[in-house]
């Protein structure tokens, strides 16, 4: 009897499990679930590729269907995630656009993670909760038990409301169409060494997983390294080049263009407001059409 009035209990609680999906503002990891994102070209990355890169623009200015799953505060854990899940429910995009995070890529660094948080919306898919079970988040119970699936934060029926300042697009991006309070920034001139012996293996494995991942489905892949307000150092774009295949491009914001010195055009030290995310995009698009033209003449 009390198995029975713990299983019809236990049921009770699909329901949290049914609405939270609806009660998400972004909706976006759901639409690659569901097959919703076919693309041709796909922006990756974490608020870098967020907030900097207009994924509309970049399909107006190239003729090529584009949409962008940046997820602010991602690791590259999380978009080999996001890549993989694309790939299984979803078309082959021509290209990808992985937007580094300069210098913290394969670093440690406290703001960037694996977004579990985007995925306890989501737990009412098996697929989700698959994910959650091999990141040692969830039990094997969670197969079986709806409260294994429930996480806390699914257990409110209140509305999520995308950020204000930097509202979800339609094609993903969120660019800052707001300004911060910031303007105190300063320009920095510093150039720091870049140090490889602080490296994260497993940033670094999933990093090359996504490369492969591309390489083995003839993808395109461009790494795009957006400007912050500061000096440009490559020290990590020629870490990349020593271990990347030869045929990925890399795009490097006009590091010449006073623009990116000029704090009108940022939001933050490390972000682009909307006005100098449509400069960069510009540039993204013009190296794009410039690559895709040298491919047709070839």
């Amino acid at each position: 009897m009390f198995a029975l009035v713990f299983f019809i209990l236990d049921k009770i609680f699909y329901i949290f499990l049914y609405t939270a999906p609806q009660l998400e503002a972004d909706k976006r990891l759901e639409l690659l679930l569901n097959g919703k994102i076919n693309k041709e070209l796909i922006v990756m990355g974490s608020s870098r590729g967020a907030y900097n890169i207009v994924a509309s623009q970049i399909e107006k200015e190239t003729g090529k269907s584009a949409y962008n799953i940046s997820y602010a505060g991602s690791s590259v854990q999380f978009q080999l995630f996001l890549f993989k899940t694309l790939l299984k429910f979803n078309k082959k995009p021509e290209t990808i656009i992985l937007s580094i995070d300069n210098p913290s890529e394969f670093l440690h660094e406290k703001t960037l993670s694996f977004r579990y948080d985007r995925l306890y919306p989501l737990e009412k898919y098996n697929y989700i909760n698959d994910e959650l079970i091999k990141q040692n988040d969830k039990s094997k119970l969670s197969w079986f038990l709806c409260l294994g699936r429930v996480n806390k934060s699914n257990l409110n029926f209140t509305k999520k409301n995308a950020a204000a300042d930097s509202p979800i697009l339609a094609c993903g991006s969120m660019p800052f169409i707001r300004d911060s309070d910031k303007k105190e920034i300063t320009f920095n001139l510093k150039k720091e060494r870049y140090p490889i012996e602080q490296e994260l293996k497993g940033k670094r494995e999933a990093f090359l997983e996504l490369e492969q991942i591309c390489h083995a489905n003839s993808i395109k892949l461009i790494y795009c390294f957006a400007p912050n307000f500061r000096v440009y150092n490559p020290a990590l774009e020629n870490r990349i080049k020593s271990i990347s295949i030869p045929e990925n491009k890399f795009f490097v914001y006009d590091t010449t263009n006073l623009s990116y010195k000029n704090k009108e055009y940022f939001h933050d030290d490390s972000h682009l407001n909307i006005k100098g995310a449509k400069l960069f995009t510009s540039e993204l698009s013009k190296f794009i059409n410039l690559n895709n033209n040298k491919i047709l003449k070839e």
